[in-house]
């Protein structure tokens, strides 16, 4: 027991120990000096400093007190290691100077306690570069615990943001995919004042028009076209030609209009394959409510610019293609010529007329030529290629031709024989001249063109339209046969 009133106190000061006195371990350390104190931060580079030889100080004993006994320690106090109080962590010196007792008496445990200093403030090793450390902010993180208290206000508002942001869009999506289906724009009543040139071209469907009236502004949008196309009762769907619809009209009373004939602007107009340029120009004068005379039309197709592919020089037979055209109210003479035109460069580059030509030995114009004779001759569209091979055939054998359809139309005349012209200087009088007559005889279609691109494989060098009312065409390499048909159409025309 202590001979101290109330024990022994760390604070107290000591007396010099018996020999025999061994400390214990966790004694409690005095508070290092100050310059054995490490503080916070980054490690400080130690400055080198040149060892001072020490002098050991005798240390005088004292025989202890009468009486005297160690008393149990007491229980050391720890700090939180990272707050401000002192403390001590015992048994953490190094190589204590002599054997843990100080010069003045004191005892030492590991050279770290004095009791006279109290406790020892525990600082932390330094942490190596660029490791973080956790736990509570201390002064010098990089954010304040103000800012980072915000962050976390903030982040579940975010993560709402993020999951609901989808949502929303693919929903305003939605919606207006489903009115645009189902509840499209589309305008109310008969339109304004204002009227548009809607032109319905074959094939068209209401899908494939609406764009076009949309962008023209006669309805709001393509959808409600379409469903007025859908709930229509008409079944004979859209009449090719050009309408006069106003403005911002309803849907479905401007598909009313577009199925209906009788509102049609110009009526289409059909040119049919073999008609002579002659011919044509009277139908195209005859269509009404076009207001273009025949004299215009002369005047036009005589024009450098109808368009006319240079191995024409300027003569329009043959090259005004026979097919269905739907013209413009305000079309003139020239602008419909030169629609036929157009229509006839884009069958040719549809065959490739001119590479074609070429390997029958033709120009694209003698291929023409050609055509428009098998066009003139020809009954029945299966006879085509056979009278393409009786051509090819006599022309390679340097024989006449001998076609009455271009002598008829060398003298202007039309018909199926030639007999009472034969005797004509025409050059296109075949029964006088070799080779192909100067130029196409008609407008020849597409069958015939194929025709005289493709000729049947056959040694026929002769053919006759024995019974022109039915179109029959008979076929033969022999003269003798051929007289022979020959009787048998002026038979069927009544004259043998």
């Amino acid at each position: 027991m202590s001979n101290t009133p109330g024990g022994w106190r760390p604070d107290e000061e000591l007396g010099q120990l018996p020999p025999e006195y061994e400390p214990v371990h966790h004694e409690p350390r005095r508070r290092p000096e100050p310059s054995r104190t490490r503080p916070w931060g980054p490690p400080q580079t130690p400055q080198p400093q040149t060892p001072q030889p020490q002098t050991p100080q005798p240390q005088s004993q004292q025989p202890p007190p009468a009486g005297w006994q160690p008393g149990p320690p007491q229980r050391a106090r720890y700090e939180d290691q990272y707050g401000e109080g002192d403390g001590f962590m015992p048994g953490f010196a190094d190589n204590p100077p002599n054997g843990g007792y100080e010069s003045d008496g004191g005892y030492v445990p590991d050279g770290g306690y004095d009791p006279r200093d109290g406790y020892e403030t525990y600082e932390p090793e330094p942490e190596p570069a660029g490791k973080r450390r956790r736990g509570r902010a201390r002064q010098g993180d990089s954010q304040p615990p103000a800012k980072r208290r915000k962050v976390r206000w903030l982040a579940p508002w975010i993560a709402v943001l993020v999951i609901l942001t989808p949502i929303a869009v693919g929903g305003y999506y939605a919606y207006n995919f489903y009115q645009s289906k189902y509840h499209p724009a589309d305008y109310t009543g008969a339109g304004i004042a204002t009227t548009e040139l809607v032109h319905v071209q074959s094939g068209d469907t209401a899908t494939s028009l609406a764009p076009q009236l949309v962008n023209l502004g006669v309805v709001a949008s393509s959808r409600a076209f379409v469903l007025a196309a859908e709930h229509s009762t008409n079944t004979t769907g859209l009449v090719p030609g050009y309408f006069q619809l106003h403005e911002h009209m309803q849907a479905s009373l401007a598909y009313a209009q577009l199925v209906n004939p009788a509102n049609l602007v110009a009526a289409p107009v059909t040119i049919p394959e073999g008609l002579r340029t002659g011919e044509v120009l009277a139908r195209l004068a005859a269509i009404p409510h076009m207001n273009i005379t025949l004299a215009q039309y002369l005047a036009a197709v005589k024009n450098p610019a109808l368009g006319l592919p240079a191995s024409a020089k300027g003569n329009a037979e043959g090259y005004l293609f026979p097919a269905t055209y739907q013209l413009p109210p305000k079309s003139t003479a020239l602008s419909v010529l030169q629609m036929m035109v157009q229509r006839f460069t884009a069958e040719a580059t549809t065959v490739n007329l001119e590479q074609a030509a070429a390997q029958r030995h033709l120009s694209p114009a003698q291929l023409i030529v050609v055509a428009s004779l098998v066009q003139a001759e020809g009954g029945k569209l299966s006879d085509y290629p056979k009278i393409a091979s009786v051509i090819y055939n006599r022309l390679a054998q340097g024989m006449k031709l001998q076609l009455d359809s271009s002598v008829l139309f060398g003298v202007g005349k039309y018909g199926i024989v030639a007999s009472a012209y034969l005797d004509s200087n025409s050059p296109y009088n075949l029964y006088r001249f070799h080779g192909l007559p100067p130029g196409p005889i008609d407008n020849p279609g597409d069958a015939a063109i194929q025709a005289a691109l493709h000729p049947a494989a056959t040694n026929y060098l002769y053919f006759v339209t024995v019974d022109p009312a039915t179109k029959q065409t008979e076929f033969t390499n022999s003269v003798t046969v051929f007289e022979q048909l020959q009787a048998e159409l002026r038979h069927n025309q009544g004259q043998g």
